[in-house]
């Protein structure tokens, strides 16, 4: 699985010495990190610093990049191992985000708002319930709409384990929001 030609390019010009051919691969895939982290981790802040740490880290290693998968699925597979050393790091729960900028978009009223922001605090308190595994494959297929060959690429887990591992994940999900229907019932 070969990388555009022009990413390569980019990459080839990082490790020559030009940090300003990084930051095109910084704006390229920001907001792509970003997303992963802040769903892992439930937090806008400690999504930012993760999105920061895997950008650094990711400068530091590109000499080791290989051109045998996309630039993407290898920055996203760092950015998924430093949110699990920060998940493990953590002692308390994790803290649930105020989200209403992103409700507040394209809102008539403050009713739809409310109730958008209710279903998304529901969500992101479901993905927080789910086991580590199930958060990620959710998260990589359904909220940054990998395919599983990309996926395996990152977590290192069979196509199949994966197809199996996300059915279990919205199952398991399924049953959390249903929970949480009935208890705020």
């Amino acid at each position: 699985m070969d990388i555009p030609e022009e990413e390569y390019s980019i990459i080839r010009q990082c490790i020559d010495g030009n940090p300003e051919a990084y930051a095109i691969l910084v704006r390229r895939y920001q907001d792509m990190i970003y997303n992963v982290t802040y769903r892992i981790l439930g937090d806008p802040e400690g999504a930012n610093d993760m999105a920061q740490e895997t950008f650094i880290s990711a400068y530091m290693a590109l000499k080791d990049f290989k051109n045998s998968s996309k630039f993407s699925s290898w920055l996203c597979s760092i950015a998924i191992n430093k949110c699990r050393d920060n998940l493990r790091s953590r002692k308390d729960s994790i803290p649930l985000d105020d989200i209403e900028e992103v409700c507040a978009s394209n809102m008539a009223n403050p009713e739809e708002m409310t109730h958008k922001r209710q279903v998304m605090q529901n969500l992101q308190r479901a993905l927080n319930a789910l086991p580590r595994d199930y958060k990620e494959v959710i998260i990589l297929k359904h909220v940054e709409g990998l395919d599983y060959r990309e996926m395996e690429t990152i977590l290192g887990v069979s196509a199949n384990v994966l197809k199996v591992r996300t059915y279990r994940a919205r199952e398991t999900l399924k049953e959390i929001l249903k929970e949480e229907e009935g208890a705020n019932e």
